[in-house]
């Protein structure tokens, strides 16, 4: 296991608003939102191979602090981003990461509408209502002289304490999800991916930190959001669960995922899946508000 291995947590249940996030929407079950999505039994799908498209280079991060529902969402509208350019072939470039300090604060402060909250942590459908109701932040990007390259455990401290700084809200607002819908079962999830619609998962499912063959056994319990980015049918139907911890699993690992995956990510079985889900506070993603092509330059010297 990697030296900077530090198991953290940070989700806090929070049934009271979850249900009334839920009431504002229209259509709040997967089944509702996506009445056609179907289940291939045969089919396998890694959408994590379209954000590695997008970004040869992404490694995943570790958290500092107790923000993992931020990161669990950043990743999954990460890659949600990269399939609407790669497999929907939408008009949109890749942006760079989400900043996950900006769905992390987000969520604490602007969406209960109160500062200074004490500790750490948040839930689920507060990062749903953030990223569909305020937007997202990303690595790298030029905010009228502010600019994010490193990843900081003090930075989602204080945006987990005071919220995003108001000047960063209208950059933020430009880049939603437009949006979420209630996932509850494996089948669900796996009808999600299958379209390419990532599945942030906050549970308090537990897991040993040695996988077999790639896959992950449930032990003990963590207040925990990861997310699911694939699905697969043999030797055992299961999804992918991202962590957000680095490398951070021993073990034997499934050589066929890129390694970037291998020790951060790890196979749950459909009936652990359907446990974690059952919870009731994860969601498929759909439908980012991604960033427009770059302009080139008239290389025709205006003959056309």
């Amino acid at each position: 296991m990697a030296d900077a291995f530090r198991p953290l947590f940070g989700y806090r249940a929070n049934r009271k608003g979850t249900d009334a996030f839920l009431a504002t929407l229209a259509k709040p079950l997967l089944a509702q939102a996506g009445p056609d999505l179907e289940l291939d039994r045969t089919k396998d799908v890694f959408l994590g191979s379209y954000l590695l498209k997008c970004d040869p280079a992404w490694r995943r991060g570790s958290q500092q602090i107790g923000s993992c529902v931020g990161w669990g969402w950043a990743l999954s509208v990460d890659i949600l981003a990269a399939c609407d350019i790669h497999l929907r072939h939408e008009s949109e470039v890749w942006g760079g990461r989400t900043l996950e300090a900006s769905i992390y604060g987000l969520s604490r402060v602007e969406v209960r509408g109160e500062r200074n909250l004490g500790g750490d942590g948040s839930y689920g459908a507060a990062a749903a209502k953030a990223v569909t109701n305020y937007g997202t932040l990303h690595y790298g990007v030029d905010y009228a002289g502010q600019r994010f390259t490193d990843n900081s455990g003090a930075r989602e401290k204080l945006w987990g304490r005071d919220g995003l700084p108001d000047e960063l809200e209208p950059f933020a607002a430009k880049h939603k999800v437009s949006s979420v819908a209630l996932v509850r079962t494996f089948e669900d999830a796996g009808k999600a991916i299958q379209n390419g619609y990532p599945v942030a998962v906050c549970s308090m499912r537990g897991f040993s930190m040695k996988m077999r063959d790639g896959y992950l056994s449930p032990s003990g319990q963590w207040p925990h959001c990861m997310m699911f980015a694939a699905v697969k049918w043999s030797p055992r139907p299961a999804l992918l669960c991202v962590n957000s911890w680095g490398d951070c699993y021993d073990g034997t690992v499934d050589e066929a995922l890129p390694p970037q995956f291998q020790r951060s990510a790890g196979w749950v079985e459909a009936d652990v899946c359907t446990e974690m889900l059952d919870d009731g506070d994860s969601f498929a993603l759909s439908g980012f508000a991604g960033f427009p092509p770059r302009t080139l330059p008239n290389w025709t010297g205006g003959v056309l």
